[in-house]
Order: C-alpha cells, then structure tokens, then sequence
C-alpha cells in the first residue's frame, strides 16, 4: 500500500508542497526544528516534513490542524470556481475550461493531503490526552479525531479515493 501512497502524493504534488509550507511555517512558528525537508521521496513520510516532535500539546495539534484547515479551504474555494462556471454559467470557452480543469485538479490536489503524518497525529495523542489538562482536551477533541483518523486514511492512500469521490459528488450536485 505504500507504493499507492506514494504514487498518489506524486499524482498529487501542488497539494503536496503547500501542506509541507504550512507544516514548516507552524514548525518555526514553535521554535521545532525541522530535520528533513525533503517534499517527495518514496516512503511513507512522502509529502510531510519529519522534525522534532512538539513538547507542548497546542503546538502538536496545531501542526496537523493548520496544514489540513488552510488545504481544506483553498480545495474548496478552488473547486468551486470551476464547478460554477462550468455547470452553472454553462462556459464552454476551451481555454477557460482547461483553466477550470487546472483549479480542479489543483484543489484535488490539496484535498488529498490535508491530514498530518502518522507520527505528528500520535504525538498530538499524546499531548493532548496524556500531558493536557481538562481544558485542552475538551478543546481540541472533535479536531483531534477527526486529524487522527485522516491521518490513518491517508496513510493507506484512502483520502486519495475520498477526495475523488467528493470531487465527483461536487460534480453530481451541479
């Protein structure tokens, strides 16, 4: 299942490279250094960045959270531009379609890599429910599960097959 993994990250890259810049701006952000920055390579840390695990349980969930907000909302507002025009205002120019085409793919592509790495959602597990207090765990909860899910999902390659299927379900509602 790695080889789908990785091939889907590859088929995947520009979501790829912007959840990797989120997830290095809120490492620096936390003073956490940052081991290999290396983007796509041909293991199951393909399109994550490996760095020191995080000592404080606001900056473990804020790696998996941020990255995985910030792709959520740029897919959505990509998708949609071309769901409209195509569906809705019945565009039917080549060259805006092939633009429309490109925003599509580009906001699967961020889709797909929305979740954190295994080893960044255990670390979060850990903070939060082990290191956290009463507060936090409450707090981070509904976004803690769904991140720790995501993250066993995508490591199957699974968000791959989600994200094609909302996708297509955009393209259904329309």
């Amino acid at each position: 299942m790695t080889k789908f993994y990785v091939l889907t990250r590859y088929l995947t890259f520009p979501g790829a490279f912007v959840r990797c810049l989120w997830e290095q701006i809120v490492c620096r952000v936390h003073g956490v250094p940052m081991e290999d920055t290396r983007l796509l390579r041909g293991d199951e840390l393909c399109s994550h960045i490996e760095h020191e695990l995080f000592p404080k349980a606001g900056g473990a969930f804020a790696v998996g959270f941020v990255p995985a907000l910030f792709n959520a909302v740029l897919a959505f507002l990509l998708a949609i531009g071309p769901v409209l025009g195509v569906f809705v205002f019945r565009m039917n120019n080549p060259i805006v379609l092939a633009l429309q085409i490109l925003a599509y793919w580009f906001a699967f592509s961020l889709y797909v890599n929305s979740y954190p790495s295994i080893e960044d959602a255990l670390n979060m597990k850990e903070k939060i429910y082990r290191e956290g207090n009463v507060v936090q765990k409450i707090l981070f909860a509904p976004g803690f599960v769904c991140l720790y899910i995501g993250a066993y999902l995508e490591r199957w390659g699974i968000t791959f097959l989600l994200a094609l299927a909302v996708m297509i379900a955009m393209i259904v509602r329309f």
